[in-house]
């Protein structure tokens, strides 16, 4: 049986499990999906809903506007997976059995916690939850913010464990690509900051570390009026004071490989 993939992580976006992509119109009704999707509880009732996502309006303008977003939902859903989302006067609900929810699997991902479901779940994190979508009403705004920084924090502790074991293992290019995503999360880590100008280093790749260095020295100034910490500088310092320990033959390309090690 065919099942509805669900995208929240980054922007919104809807198909089936077959392949073709589902439409799903309007911010609101985007939310509304994802609400039922992702809330712990199943079933909710209608005056629920319609305080959630309209509470901004009067009680009667909330319920119209609650049968709206059901009525496009269902026009949506219904042609292609019939019953998926039943309503009655007890309340509303999802059947979840028949969705992929890509929130949902990178938890599950995460609570495994082996270097491979984490990788899978680091692909999977593609942004903030439900990037570019706010309903407007506070209840709604602050189940919003709250998803998004929990999410948020667990996608930050999955690229700090992914950046560990791919140092370790001696995956630079991996482990670059894993702090450049703890960075997206958090640019003003300062310790990704050196790791990264570390890694480079490994490589040999001298420029590229000092990039590192200067992009987060902008971002500190530019954003907090404030410096590197120390220990950044020092790293900086020990960078630029390299010197190559031998020269390359005449007629062969400098190796940036021959600074001296100790990263």
């Amino acid at each position: 049986m065919d099942r509805l993939v669900l995208f929240f992580l980054g922007e919104f976006q809807a198909r089936l499990e077959s392949g073709p992509s589902v439409v799903v119109p309007t911010r609101k009704v985007q939310a509304l999906l994802a609400y039922l999707a992702c809330s712990p509880i199943e079933g909710h009732s209608r005056d629920k809903l319609a305080t959630l996502l309209w509470g901004d309006s009067e009680q009667r303008c909330a319920r119209h506007s609650l049968r709206q977003a059901l009525l496009v939902l269902r026009k949506t859903l219904d042609p292609l997976l019939p019953s998926i989302l039943p309503c009655n006067a007890g309340g509303i609900s999802l059947d979840r059995s028949r969705l992929i929810v890509d929130a949902l699997e990178f938890e599950r991902l995460v609570q495994e916690g082996t270097p491979q479901a984490l990788e899978r779940a680091g692909v999977l994190y593609r942004g903030d939850f439900l990037a570019g979508i706010g309903a407007g009403d506070q209840t709604f705004e602050d189940w919003l913010r709250d998803e998004r920084d929990r999410l948020n924090e667990l996608a930050f502790e999955v690229y700090g464990k992914l950046l560990a074991h791919q140092w370790k293992a001696g995956l630079i290019a991996k482990a670059v690509q894993s702090a450049g995503r703890l960075l997206t999360i958090d640019p003003f880590e300062e310790e990704t900051y050196r790791m990264l100008m570390r890694l480079h280093m490994t490589k040999g790749r001298r420029q590229a570390a000092l990039r590192a260095y200067e992009k987060c020295a902008q971002m500190l100034r530019q954003e907090l009026g404030a410096e590197p910490q120390a220990e950044t500088k020092a790293l900086l310092a020990e960078i630029t004071s390299r010197r190559r320990v031998r020269k390359p033959r005449p007629g062969l390309e400098v190796d940036e490989a021959y600074f001296v090690h100790g990263f």
